[in-house]
């Protein structure tokens, strides 16, 4: 059974940090710049990004849960604090792939020198458009998976 969480962040990472990735090799590439090296620099994007949401899926799936609970109270945004590395994970996971797609905001607070809050909001309209653009009922699977003791 495909998880919903991974299909998701996959759809995400597919549709819109690599499409993204590569538009930028396209637009800074030089006139002069063989097409060898722009291909090779597109495949390389993809495999950063794949690589990058394998390490960040577990951060990112807690990070959607952890935000679908504080809604269920009445909580428009979960805040993290970068001194945990688990949430500081979480943190890195939803900006990458949901603030910066406007999936989610995000704002910070300095804690103290050097380290931060952060508050983050999902905006979940967008985002359960697009995982029912890629065939993926989040609502049910974020209910299903909150249901479930320890996520």
């Amino acid at each position: 059974m495909a998880d919903p969480f991974s299909d998701l962040l996959e759809h995400i990472v597919r549709e819109y940090a690599i499409t993204d990735g590569q538009k930028d090799i396209d637009l800074n590439a030089t006139v002069d710049e063989p097409a060898a090296v722009i291909e090779a620099d597109k495949r390389a994007v993809v495999t950063e990004a794949s690589d990058r949401a394998r390490d960040l899926f577990p951060a990112f799936r807690t990070g959607l849960l952890l935000a679908f609970e504080a809604q269920g109270i009445g909580r428009s945004e979960i805040r993290l604090d970068d001194r945990d590395p688990d949430q500081d994970a979480i943190a890195d996971a939803l900006i990458t792939y949901l603030v910066r797609f406007d999936f989610a905001e995000s704002r910070s607070e300095e804690i103290e020198p050097g380290h931060y809050s952060y508050f983050i909001s999902v905006n979940w309209d967008p985002l359960y458009r697009v995982a029912e653009s890629a065939g993926i009922d989040l609502p049910a699977a974020l209910a299903r998976a909150a249901s479930i003791p320890g996520g």
